[in-house]
């Protein structure tokens, strides 16, 4: 095989290792994070915030109303139990008891629209729950697809990185170091003579390096680009 065709292989080897190397980390990515169970576990946080507000807010006005019945109870006791006669006192209960039922009605209204609330919230965040078990389960089955495939992708990088040794191996050193030199400067080393132009950087190639692109032991550049040339 002549020496271009042998760098035109390694950069073939080459650019499957790159395709193979972006895959993985692709992939890599798409391990470390996911969009939707993400998404998912805000979701149910946030119904989860509501959810235990309110029943914090429910326990509280509850906590209210009873602190009232333990008031009015007994006032509504000394009231009818004939134990207090005196006129002025027995007004100044009746007074209190209208106040303290006045105040539990107004409890009672909003404990009736925090039940309400509460009981939406419940059932909103019962379907976040389910929302992120399913979330989780469908995660569950990505990851064990995306491993597999990495783990496929491994091996061929793998194999692809024994091959590129190989290939190494044939060419002479000073051309790996021209072409590693090129491939890190211009991302693509070879370039393809294309009529009487350069494929890379579309540049005119003079006829004298055109002709040196036929010798099979030597490699010809672009002037222009300085990529390797071959005759395609």
């Amino acid at each position: 095989m002549s020496l271009i065709n042998d760098i035109c292989t390694l950069q073939e080897i080459d650019d499957e290792v790159a395709g193979l190397e972006l895959a993985i980390a692709d992939i890599d990515g798409r391990l470390a994070h996911s969009e939707p169970l993400v998404a998912a576990e805000a979701a149910f946080a946030e119904a989860d915030a509501r959810y235990q507000d309110l029943r914090r807010s429910q326990r509280a006005l509850e906590a209210n109303v009873a602190a009232l019945d333990a008031k009015i109870t007994p006032e509504e006791k000394r009231l009818y139990d004939g134990s207090v006669r005196n006129p002025k006192e027995l007004t100044a209960i009746q007074h209190e008891l209208e106040h303290l039922k006045a105040q539990r009605s107004q409890l009672e209204d909003r404990l009736l629209a925090v039940m309400e609330e509460f009981e939406a919230a419940d059932a909103a965040r019962r379907a976040a729950e389910a929302a992120l078990a399913a979330a989780r389960r469908e995660r569950e089955q990505e990851v064990a697809a995306l491993e597999a495939r990495r783990a496929q992708l491994a091996s061929a990088l793998a194999a692809a990185l024994a091959r590129r040794a190989g290939q190494v191996d044939r060419v002479h050193p000073a051309s790996i170091r021209l072409y590693e030199d090129v491939r890190r400067r211009r991302g693509t080393a070879v370039a393809r003579i294309q009529g009487s132009t350069c494929s890379g950087c579309r540049v005119a190639i003079p006829e004298s390096v055109r002709r040196k692109a036929f010798d099979p032991a030597t490699l010809a550049q672009c002037p222009n680009c300085e990529r390797i040339l071959y005759i395609g």
